[in-house]
């Protein structure tokens, strides 16, 4: 979905978009979109040399557990606030140090908003960085690969990387 720019020269637009299967790819291999696919809606106008996008996502995502690998649903709901301004304007700033504000700034051609590239951006950050099947999932096996979850394993566990005795050694002497 793309919005221009002059579109927006007389007053706010408001925007909303289901996205179909297929219409959206979020370029992570550990993330799979779900029905209902993503929906954004928001609220998008020119201020000055400016444009401003603010709204909200929501989507059912599938990710992988990250001890043993099983999938997990997640229900995602995630308010965006952006900025667009164009590269000459960026530039212009000679901004020597990013303030907080500028975490909320992208660069766009000056013509097009794409909000595709904003809903991408949005899930990946809004995703957990770690999520778990369930509070005490066991994992994998590193030996034998079997699910500790559904039955335990012969597998001796291992002490430890060896290059790390001396450390352990010292923390071992408080």
């Amino acid at each position: 979905m793309q919005i221009e720019v002059a579109s927006l020269a007389e007053s706010a637009k408001d925007f909303v978009h289901q996205y179909q299967p297929g219409e959206l790819s979020v370029e992570d291999d550990r993330i799979q979109l779900l029905d209902p696919q993503p929906r954004v809606q928001g609220r998008i106008k020119l201020d000055g040399r400016r444009v401003k996008a603010a709204g909200k996502i929501t989507g059912h995502l599938e990710l992988e557990c990250d001890r043993c690998l099983k999938p997990v649903d997640s229900v995602l709901e995630a308010k965006f606030s952006r900025e667009y301004v164009t590269t000459a304007d960026y530039e212009a700033q000679h901004a020597v140090e990013l303030s907080e504000d500028d975490l909320n700034l992208s660069i766009f051609d000056g013509a097009v908003v794409d909000v595709d590239s904003l809903v991408r951006e949005e899930l990946l950050l809004a995703a957990p960085d770690q999520i778990l099947c369930q509070q005490n999932c066991q994992g994998i096996c590193p030996d034998c690969g079997a699910d500790r979850n559904l039955a335990s394993c012969d597998c001796e566990t291992a002490a430890g990387d060896p290059r790390w005795a001396g450390l352990k050694e010292l923390v071992n002497r408080k």
